[in-house]
């Protein structure tokens, strides 16, 4: 790839202005001034330029616990996007979000840079399993959970695909999907007359928040999944 052109991808300059800022700049690969944008780099090149260091990556991915208050939109949309929650992260203008979250639901967020990875976790084919952690409204009956695990029947006249789902107490629970219709989990409890007060997602397959705290980050080999 072209110097100039990972630099403008990783959000660093505008592609027309590369070879004023490398005149001005000073970037260096593996320790090698470079002038022109045009320069070749590869992968695990290593990339200086105002007193930052990155290393070149074909790929990248990164899971990070999202909390409320941002949107899960590359640019922000009514709140703020998920990407100034990346802040400081060389990456972030490389990753696309795989799956959204609503703006006043936190947790678990996939992102990266991977088309192929992406379509991995959200193509319906692949019913990846999607964990989440609800409080409600109203108690939660037995029957509710078996109605929940069986299927339920949305507004739309949707009905979902079969299901699992615990008590935590008696107005929480936990559920598991593997489909992502817009505002599924929500509609859901609605279609057993209750609501969700709140709600977090904790895991995406064998991906989880255990070892994340709200905004923090972490980045991943994709097919670790």
């Amino acid at each position: 790839m072209r110097l100039d052109k990972y630099l403008a991808n990783l959000d660093i300059i505008p592609r027309r202005q590369a070879g004023k800022f490398l005149k001005q700049w000073l970037v260096s690969v593996n320790g090698e001034i470079i002038y022109k944008g045009d320069y070749k780099i590869t992968i695990w090149d290593i990339l200086t330029y105002a007193e930052s260091t990155i290393e070149v990556k074909e790929n990248i991915s990164v899971i990070l616990y999202k909390p409320k208050g941002y949107v899960c939109s590359d640019v922000d949309e009514n709140y703020p996007s998920y990407r100034r929650l990346l802040s400081g992260w060389p990456y972030a203008n490389l990753v696309h979000v795989a799956g959204r979250l609503d703006w006043d639901t936190e947790g678990l967020v996939i992102a990266s840079s991977d088309g192929q990875f992406i379509h991995e976790i959200i193509a319906p084919k692949k019913k990846l399993e999607k964990e989440y952690f609800l409080q409600c409204a109203f108690s939660v009956s037995d029957d509710d959970l078996k109605k929940l695990e069986a299927g339920v029947t949305l507004d739309d006249g949707y009905t979902t695909m079969p299901a699992k789902a615990w008590r935590v107490t008696d107005k929480e629970i936990r559920l598991v999907i593997h489909e992502g219709k817009f505002h599924q989990v929500k509609k859901m409890l609605e279609a057993l007359n209750n609501k969700v007060l709140y709600l977090r997602r904790d895991r995406i397959w064998q991906r989880n928040i255990d070892s994340l705290k709200s905004w923090e980050r972490q980045e991943i080999t994709p097919h670790l999944i």
